[in-house]
């Protein structure tokens, strides 16, 4: 009862979804005395992967109780414990508040991380409740992947093959008879905002990942007719009997592969209803939520704090459903309130023309902008305008989160890799400047 345990062990075993039981056990008996995340840069362990991360958990026997934990993340030397900088305190109230469903460990690099990051969630609730029993899911939100890449292959067909068949293409589709194949879309085909990214090309003499992204040039970018290319195509009516009888005029996917040191973690947009394979998780909503509403979701899922915000939650490279379930997103409810800097409309408005300026960009979205009242249907794409409208939207988003502008420049500060490709792309007036202008033009419009 008065023994302790030092356990070596990967990190996954505070993060990861399947040992969530074990590690909230740990916390709810207050057993949990430390935490020690490294990651093996160094390296440690010279024979393992350099982006491999392990910790050193410590715990107690049932006589040893702690009401606080002590945590060390993204350390790469023991000497590093020493630094009382790096210890951050959290109490089984915070792993509450943090991760209500699993009770998860969340990934904090400092102090004012931790207390930036509670402070959003008490303000914020989390995107699936489930710890309630009513009302805990205002989207009717549903995870959904249609098409696992390998379990579901006999299902694609390649270019070659339906030449093969006298299948004739037609933009992105594929005919012949009654018959018609829709591409089938992976996550490397999107970005933020943009359904049109790349094609995929297939390099055969790669052992691993032969597909791979060709990036979509300007001049086709600002080409309504264009579609990208994917390397598989999938019957329609396979792709409709997946989706039930709720044909949507879009489907709103994410990347599930990221990691916290990307440029950016969360990274989602609006595709046509297409095949999409498991790379590309789609969100389903009930049908009471409408095509403007499902903007202002995907709006807040590409916003930089809620990615600032991700990245505390991540300890590998997957975006899991569960991880997402408990992000803080306002409910749906929330936009029907009037914009604080503009009376006139309701937020729902605001944000969702700007989404929809920013996806309605080719005749493939024609289905979204008719459902959600957007004319005209195609928004030319004018680089300098979307930097500018993801800019008021991510300044939006700061100011509804409440984060105040130090805080507002801190949590930008973390997004080096984003920072600097803009930078390359747009020179010294970058992205953050803009986010920065906006979120002061619209806190001076509030008042």
């Amino acid at each position: 009862p008065k023994g302790r345990v030092g356990l070596l062990a990967l990190s996954g075993i505070a993060t990861d979804h399947t040992t969530k039981n074990f590690f909230a056990e740990l916390i709810n008996s207050k057993s949990l005395i430390g935490l020690y995340d490294f990651e093996n840069k160094a390296p440690v362990f010279p024979d393992v992967h350099r982006s491999l991360k392990f910790c050193v958990l410590l715990f107690g026997g049932s006589n040893i109780k702690s009401d606080s934990v002590d945590f060390v993340f993204f350390a790469r030397e023991i000497e590093e414990l020493k630094d009382k900088n790096r210890h951050i305190a959290l109490s089984t109230d915070d792993f509450k508040l943090l991760n209500p469903n699993t009770q998860t460990c969340p990934v904090f690099r400092s102090s004012r991380d931790a207390e930036l990051t509670k402070s959003i969630y008490r303000r914020v609730p989390v995107l699936v409740d489930r710890t309630r029993e009513e009302g805990g899911n205002p989207w009717g939100i549903k995870f959904f992947t249609m098409f696992h890449q390998t379990n579901d292959a006999e299902l694609f067909q390649v270019a070659d093959q339906l030449k093969t068949g006298k299948f004739k293409r037609y933009g992105a589709l594929w005919k012949k008879g009654k018959r018609t194949l829709l591409p089938l879309y992976e996550a490397k085909m999107i970005q933020m905002y943009d359904h049109r990214a790349a094609s995929v090309i297939l390099n055969p003499e790669n052992w691993f990942r032969q597909g791979q992204p060709d990036p979509t040039p300007l001049v086709a970018h600002q080409n309504p007719e264009f579609s990208v290319s994917p390397r598989w195509w999938a019957d329609k009516n396979v792709i409709e009997k997946s989706l039930g009888d709720s044909i949507p005029p879009a489907l709103l996917a994410f990347k599930n592969v990221t990691s916290p040191t990307n440029q950016r973690t969360m990274i989602a947009s609006f595709i046509p209803t297409v095949g999409v394979i498991n790379s590309a998780p789609i969100i389903r909503f009930s049908e009471e939520i409408s095509p403007s509403l499902q903007c202002c979701l995907l709006a807040n899922l590409n916003a930089f704090v809620l990615d600032y915000v991700a990245r505390q939650k991540i300890g590998n490279v997957n975006l899991n459903f569960f991880l997402v379930e408990q992000f803080p997103m306002f409910p749906p409810d929330f936009y029907a309130g009037r914009c604080p800097w503009d009376s006139h409309k309701t937020l729902e408005k605001w944000i969702s023309n700007r989404v929809l300026k920013l996806t309605c960009t080719s005749n493939d979205m024609k289905p979204l902008a008719k459902a959600a009242n957007f004319d005209p249907p195609i928004h030319k794409w004018k680089t300098a305008e979307r930097l500018d409208l993801q800019a008021q939207l991510d300044a939006a988003f700061f100011l509804l989160y409440g984060i105040q502008r130090d805080d507002v420049e801190y949590i930008l500060s973390t997004f080096t890799g984003a920072q600097k490709e803009s930078e390359t792309m747009f020179g010294p007036s970058s992205i953050f400047d803009r986010i920065l202008n906006h979120y002061d033009n619209l806190c001076e419009k509030c008042k």
